[in-house]
């Protein structure tokens, strides 16, 4: 009897997370580029307006929303090329962590715990 190969498995495995996490990414990177919230000045405005009566300050909200459409486009070109993928599973990470972070302090626990959701 062989011992199953493990290194195998572990690579469809690793594959197949980096996919879903890399579609999801897609998916909304797609749709902020192709007009969707009306650009990046769309992007922010609705931040802006998420985030008014938070105690988070302005710069760095709109910091994040200007941020976010490129990051969103480049996270799934990294998880799918696997270039120091480690790195690139931290930085995912902490990128969901922040976009969570922030829809919790605006008590939008819903997407809060989607975000959160990704992170597992």
């Amino acid at each position: 009897m062989n011992p199953p190969n493990t290194h195998q498995e572990e690579c469809w495995i690793s594959l197949i997370l980096r996919l879903a996490i890399a579609s999801l990414f897609a998916a909304a990177a797609i749709s902020k580029w192709s007009g969707g919230l009306a650009g990046l000045d769309g992007i922010v405005a609705y931040f802006r307006e998420t985030f008014k009566d938070t105690w988070l300050p302005v710069p760095l909200v709109v910091f994040q929303a200007r941020l976010i459409p490129y990051v969103e486009a480049l996270l799934p070109v990294w998880l799918l090329v696997g270039w120091k993928l480690r790195l690139a599973w931290v930085i995912t990470a902490l990128f969901l962590v922040t976009l969570s972070f922030g829809m919790t302090v605006a008590q939008k626990y819903d997407i809060a715990a989607h975000n959160f959701a990704y992170v597992l």
